[in-house]
């Protein structure tokens, strides 16, 4: 499980890094995946989280990155919903990992 530290580092830099053009899974998509409001990411962010959401947020953080490491093109990550299906895309092919969470 990763530190309260360590998800808020992570979900920090994946913020900005969207801020500034990197097409990345939105905030809203990371809540979904963890079941929770977006409101509670932006709070982990700030380093204010439970422990059922600690343990969320670093199984949700393992996969993703798990899923880029796997890819051959890790530089673009983008949630595509077509026909009612959510698909998370890395490079030139997708995943459909939110099913799998």
């Amino acid at each position: 499980m990763l530190t309260k530290n360590q998800i808020k580092s992570w979900l920090a830099t994946h913020q900005l890094k969207a801020k500034f053009g990197e097409k990345l899974i939105s905030v809203s998509e990371i809540a979904k995946m963890v079941g929770v409001h977006r409101d509670t990411i932006y709070e982990a962010i700030n380093g204010r989280m439970s422990e059922v959401t600690q343990r969320r947020l670093s199984f949700v953080i393992e996969r993703i990155e798990s899923e880029l490491e796997h890819k051959p093109s890790t530089k673009l990550a983008h949630v595509k919903i077509l026909k009612g299906e959510i698909k998370i895309g890395f490079g030139y092919s997708n995943a459909t990992i939110l099913r799998k969470l």
